[in-house]
């Protein structure tokens, strides 16, 4: 598949490019990547540049998984990614961007398009467990919780640590849904 943006009044999602690289490891040298994300750590600018230069064409191509970079204008804010067959969905936000709304509003941006082309029939998302702000984001876009587990999606040493976990179906409305834990709602 070829890349295409997505778009909504809040937000437009299109292709990182190699002129994103250093606000990327700019973005991922944050301590909370090297708790929760399973990026390279240390994350190197070159790490950056293989990302956005070989990694995603690549995977468009062979439609394994659609990544988009994340702005407000011509601002590089973070990435979402949709991983095909699985349906697993990922995202991060650069420090200074989060809590304003962009991430529900990117995930209900590849929701519907991923639907709408039935690329998937529902989304899996899942965090280490205490990764709180992005268990409100999977919650404020209508995701089901369904239970902590293993992770599916290995750590970066290969291991598969306790996780929480959430569903979101094509016929599922996207209103926030209880049963998420105590302190994500």
């Amino acid at each position: 598949m070829q890349p295409l943006p997505l778009q909504s009044p809040v937000l437009r999602l299109d292709q990182p490019v190699l002129a994103d690289a250093p606000r990327m490891f700019e973005y991922c040298q944050d301590p909370v990547f090297e708790r929760f994300l399973t990026v390279p750590w240390p994350y190197n600018e070159s790490d950056a540049e293989t990302f956005i230069s070989r990694y995603i064409p690549g995977a468009w191509r062979s439609d394994e998984e659609y990544t988009w970079a994340l702005r407000q204008g011509d601002e590089f804010l973070g990435v979402i990614s949709l991983r095909v067959p699985t349906g697993s969905i990922g995202f991060w936000l650069g420090a200074q961007h989060r809590g304003h709304g962009y991430m529900p509003e990117a995930v209900r941006l590849v929701a519907d398009w991923a639907f709408a082309n039935r690329i998937v029939d529902s989304i899996q998302w899942e965090c280490l467990v205490g990764n709180v702000p992005s268990a409100r984001v999977a919650r404020k876009a209508g995701f089901t919780f369904t239970g902590t587990a293993a992770s599916v999606a290995p750590y970066r040493d290969g291991s598969h640590p306790s996780s929480w976990q959430a569903l979101l179906r094509a016929s599922d409305d996207r209103a926030p849904k209880s049963g998420w834990p105590a302190d994500v709602a």
